[in-house]
């Protein structure tokens, strides 16, 4: 896999995909109640799922940037 446009924003979108499916799976599955702070933390996540996928269709830097920037702020609610 080479680091390509595509390729990184991809990498990046499934990243934050794995960690909603985990969240989501903690939380149906093993039945543990969220805490307020993942509850805030996994709405960056899913702007950052749904911009990688527009940055893949999308050309330019705006899109991904906006994707990093979704992906930090679920770092600083943290």
């Amino acid at each position: 896999m080479t680091f390509s446009r595509p390729n990184l924003i991809l990498l990046a979108g499934l990243g934050s995909g794995a960690l909603m499916l985990g969240a989501l799976g903690f939380q149906h599955i093993a039945e543990m109640p969220p805490c307020k702070l993942c509850i805030w933390q996994r709405y960056p996540h899913v702007v950052a799922i749904l911009l990688a996928m527009i940055g893949l269709m999308v050309p330019g830097r705006l899109v991904p940037l906006l994707g990093a920037l979704a992906a930090l702020t679920t770092a600083a609610i943290g």
